[in-house]
């Protein structure tokens, strides 16, 4: 039987790299199997990073939409699925229902990770996880928050380093309470806004420090005006600080940005911009998805139906106008949950 040779035998390395680079990520998981060099090759971590670092669809808007696909509206109470923000290239996925499980997800690859399940030692507890990235050691690690129905009863919180192959689940100390926003990343550090009971309104952004995993809080005073943030607030990163973006309930509609400055001295700025009517319907009943890089601010539909095309909205803050692009393939979906994300890069990291 005739073998076939390589046809990267005797070409430089890095010229193969930057071949290979050119072929799209989903190909480039399924070429590891044709040869021990070529799954050499792509597992280099050099050659990984270059897609996180050289985004191979820099020429459109990278958006992730994200909807389950077996579901209908009788199944949506027995089976659901969360999602949370995409970091480097995966999601985590929290299933809840019948089958309660966590699930770390590669769309360019394809490829899932179901963790262990989180011990509790009340029938009263929830868990929350979130996808946390250390950059000094290059980690991923998902923080499993842990929230009792008894907001005075001390928790335990657990974590899991992705890496280091054991995935085992490890302890962490942190005070009661319950997250109400997204989770957003910046430089190593975990952020999402939390209340202390149920009900009440946000009073805390929670700040998990991914390497040293230590929390800390910066509590939400309501008498300043620039940090009273609501459940549906967005987190961002503007500008490499920590930023939030929400409606204000007012006619006409208004967006408000609010930054912080200075964390060491929970200073805040806020700016309030008034939004022009968006295809003769309220800006307002839309998601905010975020704030791309460029600064537009990106809004979304919360469903998918078959009798509205399903539309992503950038407003620009300077032009005070709004850019609307129609995502198609999702024609066929009725009565579902879009959850729509801004600045997905694909990784060929193995799971």
């Amino acid at each position: 039987m005739k073998t076939l040779e390589d046809p990267f035998l005797g070409i430089p390395i890095d010229l193969v790299m930057d071949i290979l680079f050119r072929v799209p990520a989903r190909t480039i998981a399924s070429c590891r199997s044709v040869s021990k060099q070529w799954r050499s090759i792509i597992g280099r971590r050099d050659f990984k990073e270059l897609f996180l670092t050289i985004p191979q669809n820099t020429a459109r808007k990278s958006t992730l939409v994200l909807t389950r696909y077996h579901a209908n509206h009788y199944s949506l109470r027995e089976f659901s699925a969360s999602f949370g923000s995409p970091l480097g290239g995966f999601i985590c996925r929290q299933d809840t229902g019948r089958h309660v499980g966590i699930v770390i997800c590669n769309p360019a690859t394809g490829e899932s990770l179901s963790l262990p399940q989180v011990e509790s030692e009340s029938i009263n507890t929830w868990v929350s996880p979130v996808l946390g990235y250390d950059p000094i050691d290059k980690q991923f690690k998902v923080l499993c928050i842990q929230h009792d129905s008894v907001p005075s009863r001390p928790e335990d919180h657990q974590i899991m380093t992705l890496e280091n192959g054991k995935h085992l689940w490890r302890t962490v100390q942190g005070k009661p309470h319950y997250p109400r926003s997204n989770e957003i990343c910046i430089d190593g550090v975990l952020y999402y806004t939390a209340v202390v009971e149920l009900g009440l309104k946000v009073s805390m952004i929670v700040c998990f420090d991914v390497r040293f995993e230590n929390f800390s809080f910066i509590s939400i005073n309501d008498d300043d005006e620039a940090t009273v943030l609501t459940s549906r607030c967005q987190l961002i990163n503007y500008k490499g600080k920590l930023g939030a973006l929400q409606f204000k309930e007012t006619l006409p509609a208004r967006l408000e940005l609010c930054v912080l400055e200075d964390a060491g001295k929970r200073k805040w700025s806020m700016v309030i911009y008034t939004l022009p009517r968006l295809l003769g319907g309220d800006a307002t009943e839309l998601d905010i998805v975020g704030m791309t890089s460029r600064g537009e601010v990106v809004l979304s539909s919360q469903c998918l139906d078959d009798s509205f095309p399903f539309y992503l909205y950038y407003y620009n803050l300077e032009s005070n106008r709004f850019t609307s692009f129609r995502i198609q393939g999702l024609e066929g979906f009725t009565c579902r949950i879009a959850s729509t994300f801004l600045g997905y890069v694909e990784n060929l990291k193995l799971m």
